[in-house]
């Protein structure tokens, strides 16, 4: 990855994270969040550790906010985190096989 890739997956994951404190858009953004952006990326072509980097940051961003702001809830964001990078890896392996097989066919 290129040093400019590797500073938009920080800033995107820690915007992440600072949306996480908006309760209302919580839940859809770490399971939905995930699921777009590893699918939008895998068909782009843009590559596996992007997507996780976005993912890992985020939920890492989350751990510490949360302990630092009310000393709790580490283990669930840590497990969250495990969910959002297999979710957004998922979705990237989906996109990129499906992208794969249609420049395969043209």
């Amino acid at each position: 990855m290129t040093q400019r890739q590797w500073v938009t997956a920080v800033v995107l994951g820690l915007i992440v994270t600072a949306l996480f404190w908006i309760d209302p858009v919580f839940i859809p953004l770490a399971l939905l969040g995930p699921l777009l952006v590893g699918a939008i990326a895998g068909a782009r072509g843009e590559q596996w550790l992007w997507v996780a980097v976005v993912w890992i940051v985020a939920g890492v961003g989350a751990v510490v906010s949360d302990y630092v702001i009310n000393q709790e809830d580490v283990v669930f964001h840590l497990v969250l985190t495990v969910i959002m990078v297999g979710l957004a890896s998922l979705a990237w392996w989906v996109a990129r096989s499906v992208s794969s097989r249609r420049q395969a066919s043209a």
